[in-house]
């Protein structure tokens, strides 16, 4: 029992000796109020804390002077247990920080990848909308018809189709002179050829190197004879393009053998029909 009175009594020395040093040192920062405690530590060998502002060893047992009075810390002294308490929030505020700062990076990284992804996607579309806009579009026929069909004088033909026409040509009289012209659409078709047939072969010229038309004509004194019917004119048509055309021939003159005309207004009369036969 003496032994520890005579403890206390010595570590009472060095405490009242400590607080006079611990004094000096008040106010000078969080660094001070360290090298207080530090000090305090080191000359006891007895690590002691500050509770409700007196001394305590480890154990939270007060420290009693030489009167028996508990040592008294000095103002401003910091409470270890709101110090520790301290510490340890300001941890895991750090800690927290870090991890919502974390978080944060990565969602951030995730919404820019997938905004990456979407962009790109977008371009993708983007670039092939373009490349679909970019496409020729098929050419269209005076119907409207998309197709490389093209409707000739009522015949169904195709781009590059080579299609052959003969005019036939019936009258139960003779006559002795015509003159005409084929007009047809030169963006549709081309002739390749024209020549006169049959009775109208002689006697005749024809013209078919001419944009959109072909021009023949013909005299023959005893008569072109056209009473049982037969071929005219054979044209030969390179199809170039879709849509419907109907090449038309326009007769400008027909003379009978008494000198009277076979056709009214460009037309022939009811007595000179004029048909076409495509294939």
């Amino acid at each position: 029992m003496m032994k520890k009175k005579r403890f206390n009594a010595t570590f009472a020395a060095v405490i009242a000796a400590s607080l006079a040093a611990v004094s000096l040192m008040a106010g000078c920062g969080a660094g001070g109020e360290d090298a207080k405690e530090t000090r305090v530590v080191s000359e006891t060998q007895v690590v002691t804390r500050v509770v409700n502002g007196v001394f305590t060893d480890e154990d939270g047992n007060i420290l009693k002077g030489a009167d028996g009075q508990p040592l008294t810390a000095p103002s401003g002294t910091p409470d270890s247990n709101e110090k520790e308490k301290s510490e340890k929030e300001g941890s895991k505020t750090s800690d927290g920080k870090t991890d919502a700062g974390s978080e944060e990076k990565d969602e951030k990284d995730e919404k820019s990848e997938s905004g990456k992804s979407d962009s790109g996607d977008s371009k993708s579309d983007a670039s092939s909308k373009s490349s679909e806009s970019k496409k020729t579009p098929e050419k269209k026929g005076d119907d409207g018809d998309s197709s490389n069909n093209l409707k000739l004088g009522g015949k169904e033909c195709e781009v590059g189709d080579t299609v052959i026409c003969t005019y036939y040509v019936t009258c139960p009289t003779k006559f002795i002179n015509f003159q005409a012209t084929l007009n047809y659409d030169s963006d549709k078709v081309n002739v390749e050829d024209a020549e006169l047939s049959g009775s109208a072969s002689s006697g005749s010229v024809i013209n078919y190197d001419l944009d959109g038309k072909v021009k023949f004509n013909g005299i023959k004194l005893n008569g072109y004879n056209y009473a049982k019917g037969g071929a005219f004119l054979t044209v030969t048509y390179k199809v170039l393009d879709s849509g419907s055309t109907d090449p038309k021939i326009t007769w400008e003159i027909v003379t009978d053998a008494s000198n009277n005309a076979m056709i009214v207004n460009g037309e022939p009369i009811s007595d000179f029909k004029v048909e076409a036969e495509y294939e």
